[in-house]
């Protein structure tokens, strides 16, 4: 997403009604915290349980080392962008080969290649906004893309850098009734469906698809209505965990479309601007990693001001 688009996620107001509420706090832990002015937007998790997280202050790449005892998680730079504004969408394409999302443009991360890895440009795509991205099939590389401006996905082969439209639906389009133009969001891969969320729709959909090319295979459906969300991460129970911005919540929804909120709420900051959500591997699926945005431009009491950071939510599995 771009710059005006993160400072819109970051004003607007939550209006989810009808929602269930089982939030336990102790179940909530900071991991790292960075520093003021920084907007976490993504996050992947690494064969080793380290985090990779991309910002969007700076185009920069960062590695998360989680860490049981307060205080004692680290994090390093990976990779600085030269020449572009941003950081956004991020998947794993094999054990520990990612590709990454800088605007407009895709990059191959190999981090079997040690600390010294630098990405290798995939292609430059001639999108809107490039925003969420999940992979399609390990094995051939392929990708998916959310253009949150044109409301549409695009299909990469990462392998060729080889690009092609691969779903458009009404469902994914674009409007400026809440701002900026923006539509689809975030996007996951999972049991032969394409899931995404449309931001300012406030709804979180799911369309067949052929794994091998990315296109639908039926009609979308409507899970849930009415949830304000930027990313999500969807459990191998087929549980989703959507990511709630300025709400400041995570929210659980089933594939029935009944939903819950597990963590955070609209007067805390301890989820404040969440972002995205990812499942942990070290503490396996009872672990779920959130980042935010930080509480800089619109913090809850107007006094506080801190950078975008990286939660723990250890899940009731």
């Amino acid at each position: 997403m771009i710059s005006h688009i993160v400072f819109f996620f970051a004003s607007l107001l939550a209006a989810s009604l009808g929602i269930s509420l089982n939030i336990n706090s102790s179940n909530l832990r900071e991991v790292y915290q960075f520093p003021n002015g920084t907007w976490v937007e993504n996050i992947a998790v690494r064969s080793n349980g380290n985090l990779l997280v991309t910002l969007v202050n700076v185009p920069e790449a960062w590695e998360v080392s989680p860490s049981a005892q307060p205080g004692a998680s680290g994090a390093r730079l990976v990779h600085h962008f030269i020449n572009e504004e941003m950081a956004t969408g991020i998947t794993e394409l094999s054990p520990d080969v990612f590709a990454l999302i800088t605007p407009n443009t895709v990059w191959k991360l190999d981090l079997n290649e040690g600390r010294e890895a630098s990405p290798v440009r995939v292609a430059t795509l001639p999108a809107g906004n490039l925003n969420g991205m999940a992979t399609l099939d390990q094995e051939l590389g392929k990708v998916a893309i959310s253009d949150s401006e044109a409301g549409l996905v695009w299909g990469l082969d990462t392998h060729t850098g080889k690009f092609t439209v691969i779903l458009r639906d009404e469902t994914m389009m674009a409007n400026t009734k809440e701002g900026p133009l923006l539509g689809i969001n975030g996007l996951k891969v999972h049991g032969g469906y394409v899931y995404y969320v449309n931001t300012p729709e406030r709804i979180f959909c799911r369309i067949p698809i052929s794994t091998t090319t990315g296109h639908a295979l039926g009609a979308p459906e409507a899970i849930t209505k009415g949830v304000l969300v930027d990313d999500f991460a969807i459990s191998p129970q087929s549980v989703a965990y959507l990511a709630g911005l300025r709400d400041n919540v995570v929210t659980r929804v089933f594939m029935n479309g009944t939903r819950e909120v597990v963590a955070g709420h609209r007067n805390s900051t301890a989820l404040m601007s969440a972002t995205s959500v990812a499942f942990g591997r070290k503490r396996g699926i009872g672990a779920l990693y959130i980042t935010t945005g930080g509480e800089t431009d619109h913090p809850v009491d107007n006094s506080r001001s801190r950078g975008g950071k990286v939660m723990e939510l250890l899940l009731d599995v």
